[in-house]
């Protein structure tokens, strides 16, 4: 690694810990320069400084059109969540969009059964996109950089993780969109939400989940990254929430255990996870520091910087020397989107059947 993202992860301040059952977040601070005076997608699209809709008024799946009307740049997160027009898309990578311009920007569709609507703009959302898929669409927009200088994701797997994600969370959705299940579980993620809270100064998280690292957040800017908050945490929140659905499952997969291994695997689930402490959060970062980088012309305005190391990926915007946003997230055997899924949750991928949704002209 090398260049600005090296002086601001080292620069990077951790505050204490905040615990809720088996996730751990680290408030992340910073004093180095925030870079250029923008604001976050939510702010442009309520404004109305900002213009986000379809390429044309067939549409094209992989991308949307957003032009800039303001006086500041928009700062548009990856895996961030558009709504509406004829399907929801997250952001395939971060992109800042400079005043008086218009771009295309890459998307990934989260919505795979629907293709209408009354209006080809989209609209705004609560939700970033659930870390564990983010973490396979970033992998997948980095090969794709590599391979073909694309911004581009993994449909098909996008919409199987979906479904997949759904049947772990016991949750049905007509069009099988990511924000049905963030709806259907919000009780859940309140839960959860109300466990962790933002700090002064407070520009980034680092999320542990049950003692393992899972992700590594940051905004250049404090008010920004106030504004996108609860999007960011509730992105991680859904993966402790899935994980715990997960183990409901398999306990009532073994119910016919015997007694003796019932015990046993109870007395397991008492035993406390050590809470992870400030030793590490910086073996986390020195990972992050051992990737190799790569650097690509941005949609929009600097370089999409790029990560991928044995036990984390990760993605970083730089403009004239400063980082608005980077994400690094822990990676299993050096890819996790390899990783392989269990039985039970194969039967999803069989309802992937929409290649019609692919470009039109």
């Amino acid at each position: 690694m090398e260049g600005s993202v090296i002086l601001y992860l080292r620069g990077m301040e951790f505050g204490e810990p905040q615990v809720y059952e088996e996730m751990v977040l680290f408030p992340v601070r910073s004093r180095l320069n925030p870079g250029p005076d923008y604001i976050t997608l939510s702010e442009a699209l309520e404004q109305r400084v900002l213009e986000v809709s379809e390429v044309s008024e067939h549409g094209s799946v992989p991308e949307l059109k957003a032009t800039n009307k303001g006086q500041k740049p928009t700062l548009m997160i990856d895996g961030e969540e558009l709504k509406g027009a004829k399907q929801n898309r997250v952001l395939n990578t971060t992109i800042m969009v400079a005043p008086g311009t218009t771009v295309v920007i890459p998307v990934s569709c989260v919505e795979a059964h629907r293709w209408h609507g009354h209006t080809l703009s989209m609209g705004k959302s609560d939700h970033v996109m659930a870390h564990y898929l983010r973490t396979k669409k970033m992998e997948q927009v980095n090969r794709n950089l590599e391979q073909n200088r694309s911004f581009r994701a993994n449909q098909q797997e996008i919409w199987a993780d979906i479904d997949i994600m759904a049947y772990r969370l016991h949750v049905e959705s007509p069009t099988s969109a990511m924000s049905d299940i963030y709806e259907a579980r919000a009780k859940d993620l309140e839960d959860y939400l109300k466990g962790f809270s933002l700090v002064e100064g407070q520009k980034g998280l680092l999320v542990f989940i049950g003692g393992k690292p899972v992700g590594l957040e940051f905004i250049s800017r404090e008010e920004a990254f106030s504004r996108l908050y609860q999007k960011l945490l509730k992105s991680y929140v859904l993966e402790a929430v899935s994980l715990k659905y997960e183990k409901l499952m398999k306990r009532r997969m073994k119910k016919s255990a015997d007694k003796e291994n019932k015990q046993k695997n109870d007395a397991d689930k008492r035993k406390p996870e050590a809470i992870p402490g400030m030793e590490q959060a910086r073996t986390f970062v020195e990972e992050a520091l051992s990737t190799r980088e790569k650097r690509y012309p941005s949609i929009g305005m600097g370089y999409s910087c790029r990560y991928l190391g044995n036990k984390v990926v990760g993605a970083a915007l730089e403009v004239d020397g400063s980082i608005p946003h980077l994400a690094f997230f822990a990676v299993e055997n050096g890819n996790r989107s390899q990783k392989k899924n269990s039985p039970d949750e194969n039967f999803p991928r069989l309802r992937i059947r929409r290649g019609y949704l692919f470009e039109k002209d």
